[in-house]
């Protein structure tokens, strides 16, 4: 297996699978319901669909990276504004979610190994995530959704 390849799975067992440090994403958000998504019991605090938005946002962008565009905000911008609360804009949020992860995960299998070294972009600058390597990006997003699933997972016990 190629470091690409490992790091892919990587990915894969945070999103899908059993990672160590404990449930997927996918078993952190398969029952959350509309008003759950959309609750705010913490008023300073993010909700749960705004962390959604907010990290499916960030793994587009370091697709973007991946595909050879310099490194900026994400498309969809750092923290997306929700839209109607309906079941069905719920659903395509979580869809939208996991493709974006599918994406990366096939993106990563076929790079190049030889450039997961290089460094994105000639400095660091943390609101834009540089000054890493790609592999560096690939551990960055699995820490960013752990962080931000972990919120999710509190978010969940307020309910």
């Amino acid at each position: 297996m190629t470091r690409s390849e490992k790091l892919a799975n990587e990915l894969h067992v945070s999103i899908y699978g059993d990672p160590w440090h404990g449930s997927s994403a996918a078993d952190i958000l398969k029952e959350v319901a509309v008003e759950d998504a959309y609750a705010r019991k913490i008023s300073a605090a993010h909700n749960i669909i705004e962390l959604v938005l907010h990290t499916t946002s960030w793994t587009e962008e370091i697709i973007n990276r991946f595909q050879g565009n310099q490194p900026s905000q994400p498309p969809m911008g750092d923290w997306p504004t929700p839209q109607q609360q309906t079941i069905e804009y719920w659903e395509t949020v979580k869809r939208n979610f996991f493709e974006i992860h599918d994406k990366l995960i096939s993106v990563l299998k076929t790079f190049p190994e030889g450039d997961l070294d290089k460094i994105i972009g000639t400095e660091r600058v943390p609101e834009l995530g540089t000054g890493f390597s790609f592999e560096g990006l690939i551990w960055g997003i699995i820490q960013h959704n752990s962080y931000h699933l972990g919120q999710v997972s509190l978010l969940k016990k307020f309910i």
